[in-house]
Parts: structure tokens; sequence; C-alpha cells
């Protein structure tokens, strides 16, 4: 044994080295022409150093292929002897490894000769080549942006893919062509690591000097030689209303006659406006406060301008008719300018009079003055005489007043309160006309400038500012900007700007430019939106006047939650045997998020797609797919996954036990009686309410669907037997009588209690046989047969006690004498006892072993052989000597007893079992002192079996109580054929017993 360890050990540790799997990688560049050699796979592997050279040289190599989807064999080709790898085909890293950094393709090539066989892992590294440009999905694309847009503004563009992927290759940056000082680029890093390209504003918009722009967006990628793709951006300039009409001049100046015809046309003002469309579309109007009388002598036509007289004029001296005149645009807000139409009127008959006007302070005044404030001094001239020279002045203005100083001095004087605001300057008209026929009038304007006082607060040019910011952005992003005016001059009218205290840990605003910038990261979870006001202060004395806005930040959101189920666990019941598409339950995830990293998505994990489950991926409805049975399988447990629509999806599981109810759908099933099996024999001595046999079935259902209940529906017994509805067991229900000695059909229903009960109905056959009862005179033979039995016990008893202390002796005198021969058994004349005699549910008193098989000849004579055991039984209170010997006749007329015969009435077959035969024990050699022992008691089984032959076929009569035991002793040349188990009589034997005549053929009454 030591000698062939060694061998062994060598074997094993060839065959482990034989089945082990080498691994050898090689790198190619791709889009190289075929064939490339890139290595002996013999060589590489250290196979040819590593095995004997007979077995080398008989190597075949072979591709092996483990699965569909790692199978790369066709791009590569191996020589079978050699092991020489080269590629086959010219091999394209975009298309075989599309947008992966590193590209490895796995190959298992088996090496075999004989009974050799060992498998090499080839893992092919493909290297990128720089052979693919960036590109863009769209050769240009089209920008709006508005003239008045921020600067700083960005414009998100689209962006390029490049397929190589090497480190150089693959894209790696954005330029702007040609550089411009108007636009830049804003280049950032996404978490996938591509680039994210914004088109930023670097200088104000002015589409009256440049409708349009155009630009390139150059995509390079890291290669040598570098490799570029174009994209074309035009960029169209909205248009807003920022420019005034203008007026060809400043004032108009037309000479008529006093005479002239009402309706003509006198002159046409014009004016332009740079904007477009509604912006710069112009419409005219006279002034709100037209001067004198000015408004009742002409009218303007507002599309064209065309100045007409629409009343007959008078000459006066003086100043002309001077009508401001306005040129309003179509824009929000609208935009206007003015200008001056002075109409000369020539008398022709009188003179008007003529009016001097002196303003005071150079025509200035302050918006705060008083009312009765001088501003102007007016002397009035006609040079008629008479009531022709008489004047009367007047002025016609809201806020102004004309008082008298004399007959031909006046005073202007405020009347109203001015703001500046309003009118910046009036033009106050004198009116003058004198007394003559007809009358002469004149007119005179002149101009009133109003000072300005910090009089009026900022104003910011909305009061709600809506920003947007994503959530977890670090600090010292822009948010917004503000713009307040004031409509004061000079310091008056400069603004600065801050933040309300309680806001001014989160947000920044720059005092000049009105940049509000946050300070720190936001939560959108924690709170969705931010209102804050920003304040605007001007730098007027005495006090400072400040405006509000208010700005609302809203958080968007970025996808930093997790889908949460509103369960930890789903438990939902559902009927068997519904059809496919039954609604089960439904699962309910929400995600603190928004939009699209809150729209959640539900899936069954792979393993569960055997499932008769599926699920709706937008609702969480769980349905199933086929019909279910519970019988098959009562409880289904799934993991069903919430997966948000996130850039960076986020999913979360949950466990939802499916339990299927039971459907009443099984028929019960019945395993006794069945077809070929559905006889019981019942002897008729049977006592009432005695169990004879029992329905065995059942039900696969559960609970009421399966418990069963038994009914007899159809029967011929006279009600001889009844059935428990509950256990299916069938009893005698009144005593049999000899007309009840025949066959019985019973049909019994076998129902569960389901709302719609299901039943299965089978035929049970009953026979009632007569079994004989014994008579005093075999009572008596009884008697002597159970002295017999006790005198051979003892006997046998002693005989054991002896040869157990014989054997004891011998032992200790082994060692010391030769062993004494034995004397063998002559087989050939030896009697033979039944396998096992069995009386009663009793312990054997008398056990014989080593005694002598017995056949019975032709004529009756017996011939002994060296046999097993005699084995009895004695009941003390019932049997009293009364034994049963089941009895067969095999070949050669062989007597033997290997069949149990039940006859006890008190027992259910379910409950009677046969009597466990004590073990035999084992052969031992016989000594010369015992031969003659032995012989006498041979003789003696000899004399009583003799007896026991001589009763066979002679019924005998014996009964000291109701027990009886029956021996069964078959014929020669009688055949069982009536069921699998004849010889074997219960009362209720299942289908398992003789006939009535077979019984009365094989037995005989002890």
């Amino acid at each position: 044994m030591a000698s062939v360890l060694p061998y062994t050990l060598a074997l094993v540790l060839w065959g482990i080295s034989v089945c082990q799997s080498q691994s050898i990688s090689y790198t190619v560049m791709e889009e190289v022409l075929p064939p490339v050699f890139l290595g002996n796979v013999a060589k590489d592997s250290n196979i040819s150093s590593t095995i004997d050279p007979s077995i080398l040289a008989n190597i075949k190599y072979s591709f092996l292929t483990v699965g569909s989807d790692s199978d790369n064999s066709n791009l590569f080709q191996i020589d079978e002897g050699t092991g020489d790898l080269i590629t086959k085909s010219k091999l394209d890293r975009e298309t075989l490894c599309p947008f992966l950094k590193l590209c490895v393709l796995p190959l298992r090539i088996g090496a075999n000769s004989g009974t050799f066989f060992r498998t090499i892992n080839v893992n092919i590294s493909i290297l990128d080549r720089n052979d693919n440009s960036p590109l863009f999905s769209t050769n240009s694309t089209s920008l709006s942006i508005p003239e008045d847009a921020n600067i700083n503004s960005t414009f998100p563009l689209s962006t390029a893919s490049d397929k190589d992927m090497g480190e150089n290759n693959s894209l790696k940056t954005y330029v702007l062509e040609p550089n411009s000082s108007i636009f830049g680029l804003l280049l950032s890093r996404k978490i996938d690591d591509s680039l994210e390209v914004n088109l930023v504003l670097n200088q104000k918009l002015d589409r009256e000097k440049f409708r349009s722009h155009r630009v390139y967006l150059v995509a390079k990628d890291g290669g040598l030689p570098q490799r570029s793709s174009t994209m074309t951006i035009n960029i169209a300039v909205q248009d807003i209303n920022d420019n005034k009409p203008r007026f060809s001049y400043s004032q108009y100046n037309v000479t008529i006659q006093e005479d002239i015809t009402v309706g003509t046309t006198i002159m046409k003002v014009s004016a332009s406006d740079d904007d477009e469309g509604q912006n710069g579309a112009v419409e005219y109007m006279f002034s709100s406060n037209p001067n004198g009388e000015s408004q009742k002598l002409f009218s303007i036509n507002n599309n064209t301008g065309e100045v007409k007289v629409i009343q007959q004029l008078t000459f006066t001296s003086g100043e002309p008719h001077r009508i401001v005149v306005s040129a309003v645009d179509h824009g929000f807000p609208p935009l206007s300018s003015q200008a001056f139409i002075n109409i000369h009127v020539v008398d022709v008959n009188n003179h008007a009079p003529e009016i001097n006007i002196n303003p005071l302070s150079g025509g200035k005044v302050s918006e705060s003055s008083n009312r009765g404030t001088v501003i102007a001094y007016v002397a009035v001239v006609d040079r008629d005489t008479g009531r022709n020279g008489q004047v009367t002045c007047s002025i016609n203005h809201p806020k102004f007043q004309l008082h008298n100083l004399s007959n031909t001095e006046y005073k202007v004087v405020v009347s109203d309160e001015l703001d500046r605001e309003e009118n910046i300057e009036y033009i106050v008209k004198v009116y003058c006309e004198d007394d003559g026929i007809p009358k002469q009038n004149k007119s005179k304007s002149f101009i009133v400038q109003v000072l300005d006082m910090n009089d009026n607060e900022p104003k910011f040019d909305r009061d709600l500012y809506n920003a947007t910011i994503t959530e977890n952005k670090a600090p010292g992003q822009m948010i917004t900007k503000v713009t307040a005016s004031d409509s004061d001059q000079e310091n008056n009218a400069e603004v600065h700007y801050f933040i309300e205290p309680n806001f001014q840990t989160k947000f920044e605003v720059d005092a000049s430019t009105g940049i509000i910038r946050a300070k720190v990261k936001f939560d959108r979870e924690v709170e969705s939106s931010i209102m804050f006001k920003v304040f605007a202060a001007d730098n007027g004395t005495p006090v400072p006047l400040t405006a509000t806005a208010t700005v609302k930040l809203n958080i968007e959101d970025d996808n930093d939650e997790f889908p949460t189920f509103n369960q930890s666990s789903y438990e939902f019941r559902v009927m068997e045997n519904r059809d496919a598409d039954f609604v089960v339950g439904t699962v309910l995830a929400t995600d603190k998020d928004i939009g699209s990293n809150a729209a959640i998505v539900y899936t069954l994990p792979f393993s569960y797609q055997n499932t008769p489950f599926s699920i709706n991926p937008s609702t969480g409805e769980i349905k199933t797919n086929r019909r279910l049975d519970r019988e098959e399988k009562s409880t289904y447990t799934l993991s069903v996954m919430a997966t948000d629509r996130g850039v960076s999806p986020k999913n979360t599981s949950c466990i939802v036990t499916v339990k299927v109810q039971d459907e009443n759908d099984e028929y019960p099933i019945i395993r006794f009686p069945r077809r070929g099996n559905e006889s019981v024999k019942v002897p008729h001595t049977t006592m009432p309410n005695t169990i004879v046999t029992q329905i065995e079935a059942y039900d696969k259902d559960e609970g009421e669907n399966g418990t069963l209940r038994y009914t007899i529906v159809k029967r011929d017994d006279d009600n001889l037997f009844y059935i428990d509805s509950k256990t299916g067991q069938i009893y005698i229900s009144r005593k049999i009588e000899s007309f009840d000695i025949k066959e019985f059909s019973l049909f019994i229903d076998v129902s569960d209690q389901g709302a719609m009960p299901l039943k299965t109905a089978v035929e049970l056959r009953l026979f009632v046989e007569y079994h004989a009862i014994p008579t005093v005179a075999e009572q008596k033979i009884g008697q002597n047969v159970l002295i017999a039995i006790t005198i051979a016990c003892v006997t046998i008893v002693l005989s054991l006690a002896i040869l157990v202390t014989i054997f004891l002796i011998k032992r200790v005198d082994n060692n010391k004498r030769k062993r004494l021969p034995h004397v063998e058994s002559n087989d050939q004349h030896e009697f033979q006892l039944p396998d096992s005699v069995q009386y009663s549910s009793k312990k054997s008193c008398l056990t014989r072993e080593n005694s002598h098989k017995t056949y019975l000849t032709d004529n009756n004579n017996l011939t002994s052989h060296e046999g097993k055991k005699v084995s009895f039984s004695s009941d003390d209170q019932q049997d009293s000597g009364i034994f049963m010997i089941g009895r067969d006749v095999g070949p050669n007329g062989l007597v033997s007893t290997n069949q149990h015969i039940y006859a006890n009435q008190h027992h259910s077959p379910y409950s009677s079992q046969p009597e466990d035969t004590p073990p035999p024990r084992p052969r031992r050699e016989k000594k010369v002192s015992d031969l003659h022992q032995e012989e006498l008691n041979r003789m003696a089984s000899i004399n009583f079996h003799q007896k026991l032959m001589n009763n066979y076929n002679k019924p005998l009569v014996y009964h000291p109580d109701e027990n009886r035991q029956f021996l069964s002793l078959k014929k020669p040349g009688v055949e069982d054929t009536n069921s699998d188990g004849s010889g074997e009589i219960t009362v209720s034997d299942s289908g398992r017993g003789g006939s009535m005549e077979d019984l009365h053929r094989a037995s005989v009454m002890i």
C-alpha cells in the first residue's frame, strides 16, 4: 500500500495540471488589414515546455465556444497544428466595443491530444486609432437672442460625439470661430465626463447695428493628426423697443394767409423709428396740452402727419401758432418724441397785439415752488388805437395763471403743483386780443423748465423677479439681475441695491449692477422656493428714497433622492384559476424629487421574470400573466424595484408576497376502493358496530373545499351497513343473518364541502362469508395439543440451557484441546415446522430452533428435513390452547407457513398488524454429547405433526369462547387466483382476501 501512494499522488497532480487553464494577452491596432500575427498560443502559454514532447507533437488547437455573447472566434484564425493566432478580418474597434474605454475580446482555445486537454484563455486588446472625427448631430443651428439680453447670458449648444475612445483620440475641446468679442464659450464637465457647451454673451447686442451674427463651433479631438468638425451657429437678434421716433426737424415753420380756406393741408411732419415691426410703426398726434386755441384751428392726420386748417384764421401780431406734435411708436411700452410746429398767420387787414414775455430766473422754476410764485413778466403792445388797441391777455394753462399789473402789463404765476417727472418743461402760451372790429388777437408762448427735487422713489422695472437655480450648486452662482430707475436727475437718480437682512446670509447683491448671487448651497427637498426682498435706494438729499421688489427663487431639482415605497412589504391575495391579466394589487413608491427625477418606473428583477406575474411600469399594478393553481404553488414571493428616471437613476426594492387562495376546483380522489380492488370480505360472525372497511380518499383543495363527506347513494344491503359521513368508515349496523350471506354493492359518493361541492362516485363490493364454529370434540383435541406444546416448550428450554452450559465450558477449554468433530444433520430426512405459527397478538411461549423440515409425499408419508423453528402462542384469557397454522404447499409437497391469518373480530383492518416474528438464532455446531437428546426431540416433533396431518380436511368444531383461530392448509395443486393477497382473511381485507370456496377448501378448524 505504501508503494502505491507516490504513484497515486503523481497521477492526481498530473490531472490537476491538465485541467488547469492558462491565460495570455495580445495587443493589436485596429483597422490593420489581415492577417496580423498575434502570437503562438503554444509557446506563450508554456504548454510546449510543460508537457511531454510526444503529446505536444499531436496537440490540436481549436476555438471553444462558451456563450454566443462572448464568441469572437469568427474574427480570428488559429493554426490547428502550430497554435499560431492571426486576425481573419480587419478589426474596427468602434464596431466591436462602441464607447468603451478598453476594448478586450476574450477567446477560449482548447489544446487537445488524446487524453490530454487544456483550455487557454486569450484576451486580445484592440488599440484605438484616431480614425473618426467628432461629429455634430446637425450641421447648423439657429439661436434667437433679444438685444436686451444681459451680459454673461448663456445659451446651450448641441455637442458632438466621437466614436474613438482612446486617451487622446476622443473629443477634447471646443472653440468658437472666428474669435469674437461679442460671443464666447462656456465649457463645463458633466457627471458622465462629457462636455456641456454654452454660448456666452460678452457684449450688449444692438439690432439696429447688426441684425444677425454667424459664428462656428469647432469640436476637436486630441489625436495626432487632430480631427475636428464644425457646426454653424446662426444668431438672430430680436428687436426690442429701444429707439424713439425721430422727427426730421425739431421745429417746423409754416406761414399762411389768415383767410386760408378751411380744410387746406398746410404742412406735413415726418418721423422715423430705427426699430422694426410694431416697435417701428409711428403715429402722430398733437400734445395733450396744446397752446391756446391752436388745437381748435388745426388738426393732424395720425398716420401721415399732414396738418390741416379746420377753422377760419384771424391775423394776430406777435408770436405764431406754436403746436407741440408727438410721434409715438407701437412698442411696449410705447416711446415717443416731440417737435414744434410754428404756424405764422399773415395779417391781411389789421394788426394784432404784440406780446413781450420776460421769463424770470432764466425760465426755470423749482418743482417745489408754491402757488403764486412769479415766473415771467408779460408786456403787450398793440399798434392799433382806440378799441382796436385795447388788449386783453390771458393764459390757458392748468399750472400757470396770468395776473394783471396794468392795462398792458402782466405777471405769470404758478397756479398748481409742479412735477418735473410729469413734465420737465412747460410751454406757456400768452394769448392777447384787441377790442377792434374785427378783433385781432395774438398769442405767444414761452418755455418754463422745472428744476428737479428728490421727490421720486426709485422704481424697479418689475415688481417680481422670477429666477431659478439647481439644488446642490456651489455658492457664487448668479441668480438674477434686478434693475431700478429714478425719474429724478443727477444724484437724486443714482441708485444702489441691498437685500433685506434676514436673507443676507444666503444671498448677496452687487450694489451698483444689481446682480444677485447665491452664498450657500440649496436643497430643494428642504425648500423648493425662496422669496426675499431687494431694495433700491437713491442718493438724494436730504433723505434718500427707496423702492422694494420681490425675488422669487425657484430651486430646480437634482436627482439626489431614492424612491421610497409606502410600505416596507406588501401582501396580496388572489383566487386561483383567475384569467391572465387579473389585478393582484398595486405597489406605490414616491420620490421627493420632482419632474423626471420623481417619475417612477416599476420593474421585476430578471430573476423573477419567470414568475406568473407582470407589473405595470407606470402604475405599479401587478397582474397575473397566466392562471394560478394553488395546488401547484400557494405562495409567491417577488421583489419589485422602483427606479426613477433621473440622469443617474436611483432605485429601491421591496418584497411582495402573493398568496393564492383556494377555489374548489379539485375533485376528491379515492385511493380505495379502486377498479380491480373494490371488494371486501366480511365473516358472517362479525358483530354490529364493527368497522369492516374504510373509504380512503383525499382532496387537494384546502379548508372546506378539501373537507370530505361520505354518502351511500345506492345500495342493495337492506341497510346491513352504514358509513360514517366524516371518516368514511363502514360499520355493521345490525346482526348478520343467514340470508345476509351473499354479495352486496354499495354506491358511495365522496364530496367536498365547497360552496359548489364536487364529488366522486365509487362502487364497493362487500362479500359476507360463512365461517364454521368449532365443536366440543374439537375442543378436546385442542386441549391435548396444548398439553403437547407445553411439554415441547419445557423440553426445548431445558435443552437450550444444557447447550449453553456446554458451550461455555467448551469455550474455556478451547485453547487446551483440539476441537471435537461434529455430526452433520441429514438434511434429506428432516421435518420442517411452519415459518411462523401465530395465534393472536401474544408473545410466544414455546420456541424450537434447529428443528426438522417435514415434506408430505404423494401417499401422505412424512419426510423429515432439518428445519427452521417452531413458534407457538397462547392467550391465557381467551384462546386456551386454540391456535392457527397458515399452510401452503410448495414444490415437492413442502408444507410451509408463510402467511398470516387475522381472525380477531374486534379490531379494525387498519389497526390489525401481523405480530413480528422473533429473529432466528444463529446456527451453531452440535456436539456429540447432544446428539441423543436432539434425536429424542426430533421424534417427538414428528409424532406431533403426524397428528396434525391426519386431521387435514376434517372440520372440527370447538368454541370455548367467541374467539376462533383458523388453520389455512392449502392442498397441493390448488392455486389462489382470486387476489394478490389470498390466504389473508380479515374482517376487512380491502380486496385482498380469497373467495368463500377457497376458504372452505383451505381451512381446518383445530
